[in-house]
């Protein structure tokens, strides 16, 4: 791999579990981290020692100060977004924020105003935009072989990652896990007009379970469904057009085309099922040999996503994702919690029919 011509001087806001996924990519970007942040002293420490950053500081406009880095990346708790991001774009600093890119419209609206008063490049992490079955599909759809698009389904099962600021983010757990197929929905669906949601628990259950969302895009519909309790873990995106259908998995990141045969009708009925057995089996072994040779490696959209935005930074050009699509996806998901009657920033959720 070629290194980029500029690095970059590099902070970090925060030291948790995602920035161990961020060091990695960044350095490969031409990043040099100079320093990182985290209001646990002792969590800050263990990062830096672990990966080999020299200084460690107990607030982000510390390092901010003192480094005066090109970039930083804010991994913080989502309700801090807003107030650390804007903490490094009034500062000049390019600004890289974890999903979502806030909690609440309005301080996505104070993110805007700052980066477009200091001329700063601000982008969140849309990183499963990036994954090789995403970029594939949306080339296709460029290049019309999947017709026009009618519907869009996203789907994920699991439950959140046990983290102390979970009680402060709207939804709990839901809340955590609804920006990643959200923004993948809405890169299909267009902006949103209409929005129905709805949120299913069990009787002897605290919190809600399920999320199901309809909504209504400028180009398609849309259905987004969470589940914590179906198995396996699943991250899958279905565009259905009128000439093909794909299905995204960003699990095994492999996408299967599905597409009507000309055959006789012998042949038509097994054909669908031998293609797709083959589609898996060749996309499989490539990235079976492709992670074990360290071509392919975890959250591979994330080193995309950094990479065109430290060029970006280089450059002058666009960011990645732009403020108005996580502008978006903020705003969806206020409207879905409106939707379910929880007024943001409050938990918990009541379940609604």
């Amino acid at each position: 791999m070629t290194k980029p011509e500029k690095a970059l001087k590099v902070g970090f806001a925060g030291c948790g579990v995602i920035a161990q996924t961020h060091i990695g990519y960044a350095r490969a970007a031409g990043g040099e981290v100079v320093g990182v942040a985290d209001v646990s002293t002792a969590r800050c420490n263990d990062f830096a020692d672990r990966y080999g950053v020299q200084r460690t500081y107990t607030s982000v406009e510390h390092l901010l100060d003192v480094e005066r880095p090109d970039v930083v990346h804010v991994l913080t708790p989502p309700h801090t977004h807003a107030d650390t991001a804007i903490a490094a774009l009034t500062r000049g600093v390019h600004v890289l924020v974890e999903k979502p890119l806030a909690t609440d419209p309005a301080d996505v609206t104070r993110m805007a105003n700052a980066a477009e008063e200091s001329g700063a490049l601000l982008t969140v992490d849309h990183n499963r935009l990036f994954d090789p079955p995403v970029l594939e599909a949306r080339r296709m759809l460029e290049a019309g072989e999947l017709g026009e698009i009618v519907a869009v389904e996203s789907f994920q099962a699991g439950r959140a990652s046990e983290r102390g600021w979970l009680s402060d983010l709207p939804g709990g757990g839901l809340g955590d896990l609804v920006p990643h197929p959200l923004y993948l929905q809405l890169a299909f669906t267009g902006a949103v007009s209409d929005i129905e949601a709805y949120v299913f628990e069990r009787p002897i259950a605290s919190q809600p379970e399920e999320l199901r969302v309809l909504m209504r895009g400028e180009e398609c519909s849309g259905v987004l469904t969470i589940s914590v309790n179906a198995t396996p873990a699943m991250n899958t995106v279905k565009l259905y057009g009128t000439k093909m259908t794909v299905e995204m998995n960003m699990n095994n990141m492999t996408i299967i085309k599905r597409r009507e045969f000309q055959l006789p009708k012998i042949l038509a009925k097994p054909m669908p099922n031998l293609d797709e057995a083959r589609q898996l089996v060749t996309q499989t072994i490539r990235n079976t040999v492709g992670f074990f040779t360290g071509r392919v490696r975890y959250y591979p959209g994330m080193g995309e996503l950094i990479r065109r935005f430290y060029d970006a930074v280089r450059c002058g050009a666009e960011p990645p994702v732009s403020i108005a699509d996580g502008a978006e996806v903020v705003r969806v998901t206020s409207k879905i919690w409106e939707r379910v009657g929880l007024d943001v920033g409050r938990r918990p959720m009541r379940a609604v029919g």
